[in-house]
């Protein structure tokens, strides 16, 4: 404390905005390398967002190479072949993707059996199965492998090993978010703790500056006051003439024009005392004593015009030349002492007029800082707003796409149905055709018969002419007989005909009933296959619904935040705001003074105005 109070005003004024400046460094240091931290995480799981998507990719690769391949077998359409050459690439690239990504041990592991078991997979049953169904009559047998096989061909554990790498991400983000909420907690911490001991530093080297200089000063003034009017039993305090800065020299000088004004005074008694005591002295004697006191006189006058014009603040007051002895050293040491003053004071005018353009550009940037912060608090109350209906929006979607998955998997079971009854409609029509080759075969039969019938009707006929008379009712018998030949044989020919229409419409049935099959058998696996992709959308929904809600519910503390800070730097403006005030009053208050060089002189017009 002795040590500030002796040192120059320069350096007190250097050390108090050194150490308030040193603060405000150390606190946006502190600030900065809490965003950075934030900025870090953000990175990361943004990374981890990606390695999340990749594994979706990478399990609908392989559910679509899985489908695909049981689609050949099962209808034995080669078409399914080119999305089940994109689902193994898309498997590939996502999981290529996903080795240069991951981080951990556990998770390149995890990579390498995925792939591998993508691999043994391919080896083992697909590849195989699907050359095994070019060949003719291979396909069924390929089925049947296929449906042995049960459980050990399916795909359900690589896709559960794509699953363990993904819950492994999940679980880094979440911890990434609690940490990020903890370094933020931290953050305001450090801005609040850093603000607080900021401003208590600010009002700490205000009270020091106006202790160890302006109330000195004020000080010194008045006891300048009273020495100008020849009040000579006012008195330095000790303390300020032990002082070692300017305030100290002014103090001694004072000190120096008080005892000289005291020892005139006492000259001036004595010289009195002398004259009433030897009046009889000669002319000579009284007139040289009157000589020395009008000297001293005029000295005391020229020492009280200075000092009077010390009141009045002007600096620019220097005794005259002509002084000899103890008046010529007064006279260095006030014109001393008045320079010393005059450079402080210009020094002093100049901060002054530093604080008070950096504290307006503070009290600017404050403004500006509390106007963006409070629209950003509007800004991020409509996007909490927004993230409130976006997720009602999901879950109504959510409820949408179960509803889809629903009528899906009731679409398959009555496709499903329909291929069956289409199937025993193919067989219907094979008994029909069957049963129409053997009533084709019958009317055959009744052609041939009724031709013999009509040729023994033609020799009925020859021989009762040759019997004559006696073969008449014979001969009309004959005729009938032949009559109803001819009429059989036509029918039989109709029968035949019409036989032949049938089978030929059934032959067309059947062929039009198995393109419905197979039409069928399409379209159960596309509903399969959509009821799938349906349910995972589903999942992905609820998913999503789940991350909007928690990103809701972020954006709702940032809002409480982001308010909380606009307070804060509505109270910072006001604190700024007095501090400006003090220092427009020390401004003015230097406005009093006039200094020697008039580059650093004070000017009331030049005054900054009041906040």
């Amino acid at each position: 404390m002795i040590r500030f109070r002796d040192g120059s005003t320069r350096a007190k004024l250097t050390i108090a905005f050194g150490i308030l400046l040193t603060m405000a460094i150390l606190l946006i240091g502190m600030v900065a390398n809490q965003i950075g931290s934030i900025r870090d995480a953000v990175d990361l799981n943004q990374q981890s967002a990606r390695i999340i998507r990749l594994s979706h990719v990478a399990e609908k690769g392989v559910i679509r190479a899985n489908s695909q391949m049981r689609g050949v077998l099962l209808t034995g359409n080669f078409d399914y072949l080119d999305t089940y050459y994109d689902g193994r690439a898309q498997f590939a690239d996502s999981m290529a993707s996903l080795a240069a990504l991951v981080d951990l041990r556990e998770q390149r592991a995890l990579v390498k059996q995925a792939v591998a078991a993508d691999a043994d997979w391919s080896r083992r049953y697909s590849d195989p199965l699907l050359a095994m169904a070019r060949r003719p009559g291979g396909r069924a047998q390929a089925t049947a492998i296929l449906v042995a096989a049960g459980a050990k061909a399916r795909i359900t554990y690589i896709n559960r090993m794509v699953a363990s790498l993904r819950e492994i991400e999940e679980r880094r983000i979440t911890t990434r978010e609690d940490e990020l909420h903890e370094t933020m907690s931290h953050a305001l911490f450090a801005l609040g703790v850093g603000g607080v001991a900021l401003l208590a530093m600010a009002v700490a080297m205000g009270w020091l500056l106006t202790r160890s200089i302006a109330t000195p000063l004020a000080r010194l003034s008045g006891i300048v006051d009273r020495l100008a009017g020849r009040d000579f039993t006012a008195t330095v305090p000790v303390d300020k003439r032990r002082r070692r800065d300017e305030i100290g020299r002014i103090a001694r000088s004072l000190e120096v024009f008080r005892v000289a004004g005291i020892e005139n005074e006492r000259l001036e008694a004595e010289a009195q005392r002398l004259i009433e005591a030897r009046a009889s002295d000669a002319e000579e004697a009284a007139r040289r004593v009157r000589v020395d006191a009008e000297r001293d006189r005029a000295t005391i006058h020229i020492i009280g015009a200075g000092l009077a014009a010390i009141a009045r603040g002007d600096l620019t007051f220097r005794l005259p030349g002509g002084l000899s002895g103890d008046a010529a050293v007064l006279k260095q040491d006030y014109d001393a002492a008045l320079a010393q003053l005059g450079g402080l004071l210009g020094r002093v005018w100049t901060m002054v007029g530093t604080v008070d353009r950096d504290t307006r550009s503070i009290v600017v940037a404050g403004e500006q800082l509390t106007q963006r912060t409070v629209e950003q608090s509007g800004a991020i109350a409509i996007v909490g707003d927004r993230m409130t209906q976006v997720a009602t929006l999901i879950d109504r979607n959510t409820a949408g796409v179960r509803r889809v998955a629903e009528v899906a998997h009731s679409t398959g079971e009555a496709a499903e149905q329909s291929r069956r009854t289409v199937a025993e409609a193919v067989r219907a029509m094979a008994r029909i055709d069957e049963s129409s080759e053997q009533i084709g075969a019958i009317a055959g039969l009744v052609r041939s018969i009724a031709e013999q019938t009509h040729l023994l009707a033609l020799n009925a006929q020859m021989e009762a002419a040759r019997a004559g008379a006696a073969g008449n009712g014979f001969a009309v018998v004959a005729k009938e007989v032949s009559q109803l030949a001819a009429r059989l044989r036509t029918a039989s020919h109709d029968i035949a005909q019409s036989l032949a229409s049938a089978r030929a419409c059934a032959i067309e049935g059947v062929d039009l009933v198995g393109t419905a099959s197979g039409k069928l058998g399409l379209i159960l696996r596309d509903v399969k296959e959509m009821s799938t992709l349906v349910t995972d959308l589903a999942g992905a929904a609820e998913r999503q619904a789940r991350e909007v809600q928690d990103v809701d519910v972020r954006m709702r503390d940032i809002a409480r935040v982001t308010e909380r800070n606009a307070m804060a730097a509505g109270e910072a403006g006001e604190t700024l705001a007095r501090l400006l005030t003090g220092a427009d009053a020390l401004a003015r208050s230097l406005t009093q003074f006039r200094i020697p060089d008039a580059t650093d002189a004070p000017d009331a017009t030049a005054l900054p105005a009041a906040a």
